[in-house]
Order: C-alpha cells, then structure tokens, then sequence
C-alpha cells in the first residue's frame, strides 16, 4: 500500500489541546472522506515527551537525536491508500451526502481550516506548512486492540552511512523480528522512508506551493534527511515498555544492532486517535470507511 506519514507544526495561536481539538474533531473530519482512503491515524506528541517511558534505559536508546526535531512538529496523521495514483485523484469529491435528489458531493466540504490551524507558510496566507513523506510499511507484529486507548512509542532512526542498502535492511529486518518478542508490546510496524523526497507531494499539490520553494524544498529536506526509518510500538501503557526492553534476553542483543544500524536513535512518545481503521486487505466493491 502507499503509506505518508504528513508532519504539522500547530498555529503558534493555538495551545496544544485546541490543535488536538481542531484537528482531530474537525479537520480529521473532511481529510476521512478522502477518495479511496483506506486508513487514518492522527499521531500528536504528548506534552511529557518519551523520557518517563525510557526510564533509566535513556542512555543505552538515544543517541545523536536532532537538536531541533520534536520543535519542528507537533502530530502526524497516516494516511493509507492503495497507491500513489490514488493519493493523487484523493481531493476528487466524491458524493456521499444524502438529499431529496439521492447523493450529493457535499456543498459545506469546506477544509480551509489548515491555514489556521497549522503552521502559515511563509508568503503565503491561504497555504500552510507540512512535510508529507512517503514510506514502507512492514507490519512485524499486527496491532491488538483491546477496547481501551492504547499508549504508542516511535522509535525514529537514521542509517549508519557505513552500511549498504541492503546490510542496512537486512539488519533492521533482523532487530525488528527481535524487538517484537518484547513483554507488553501489542503491535509493531517499521516505516521505512522513501527517498524520493517528493513522493507524496507530486501530483497533489500545485507548482506554486510553497513546498517547492526553495525555502520550502530546504526545510523539508533538512527535516526528512534528519530519519531514514521509524518504527511504531504500541503498548498497554507506557510504564510496560521499559520492563519489556530491559530483558536480559533482548537488551544487550538490541542495543549492540542499534549501535550497529543505526548512526542516530530517539524515541517519541504520542497520543494516537483512529479515524479510520487501516484496511490492508483488497478493497470492498462498496463505500468503506
């Protein structure tokens, strides 16, 4: 599937919980209906960052973390589709409102909140800024949802440049199948970023955006060079992860692939609200959100 990982800096006007609010209680609302979405999960920082999580593992897991990038945004939804031609054809309307003449394409479909409610790109007062990229997806371990919120760590990573392609793959294929034995881990998935920088932004977004400014190709490729991967835990509470990780079994095999694979390591923890639920299997002949 073509898998973007969309990161947003929130409008300096709004607090945190008025931009969760915004854009999970109305913006999320019109991105849902996207043509041929097949999920979407709203990814927001917490406030209290990884570090309680990390415990006294702090110093074995991060190493070399980006001076500035938690500061360069505050969520990131993901968004599944079945390729990039369907991200593209995605702002299509499609008529899924109810009236007197059958269905409609829905007249107040008005998502013009962006410039409010994140980051105003620089010149351009309509527009605002946002990194979209394009990644692979590999589920290690399906997500097991019991009927309460989970609590979710990303474990964001940047290639050892010593390392080839494939020794890079090869191993990351090997830590993953490792770090998904952990006690408490309800689901693992590795995201492997596309190099292709423009990816998830050719196609959808017109020439004049601000994205494909030379200020605004800088920004993104200072950001999305920062990582090359990241991998999505969840868990049952954020207290299992750091007795999971600290097994005699798994850490010292984990930290001596991390010191191999990767050149830096560092973890973020974050809230993460389903608007709709992935749907990896072949697509239904009907509606499906």
């Amino acid at each position: 599937m073509f898998k973007i990982f969309a990161f947003l800096k929130r409008n300096a006007a709004l607090s945190r919980d008025e931009f969760r609010a915004g854009l999970i209680g109305y913006h999320a609302g019109h991105s849902r209906r996207m043509r041929g979405l097949r999920g979407y999960l709203v990814n927001i920082q917490t406030e209290a960052g990884a570090a309680d999580a990390l415990g006294a593992l702090h110093g074995d897991l991060v190493r070399n973390q980006p001076a500035d990038f938690a500061g360069a945004w505050d969520g990131f939804p993901a968004m599944w589709l079945d390729s990039a031609e369907t991200w593209r054809a995605s702002r299509e309307p499609e008529a899924t409102r109810a009236t007197a003449e059958g269905l409609v394409i829905d007249p107040d479909r008005t998502p013009q909140d962006g410039p409010f409610l994140f980051d105003p790109a620089p010149g351009q007062a309509d527009r605002y800024r946002s990194v979209p990229v394009a990644v692979e997806e590999l589920v290690i371990l399906p997500v097991e949802r019991p009927e309460r919120r989970l609590a979710k760590l990303v474990q964001f990573f940047r290639r050892n440049p010593s390392l080839t392609e494939a020794e890079f793959r090869r191993g990351l294929l090997e830590h993953a199948a490792l770090a998904a034995t952990m006690n408490g881990l309800l689901g693992y998935t590795l995201n492997l970023r596309d190099p292709d920088e423009d990816a998830a932004l050719r196609g959808v977004y017109p020439d004049d955006d601000w994205r494909y400014t030379a200020d605004g190709r800088a920004w993104r490729r200072d950001f999305t060079r920062s990582w090359d991967g990241a991998g999505e835990l969840w868990l049952g509470d954020l207290n299992d992860f750091a007795a999971g990780r600290a097994a005699p079994r798994l850490h010292p095999a984990l930290c001596a692939l991390e010191r191999y694979l990767f050149e830096a390591v560092w973890w973020v923890a974050v809230d993460e609200s389903i608007v709709v639920m992935p749907n990896r299997d072949p697509a239904p002949a009907f509606y499906y959100r």
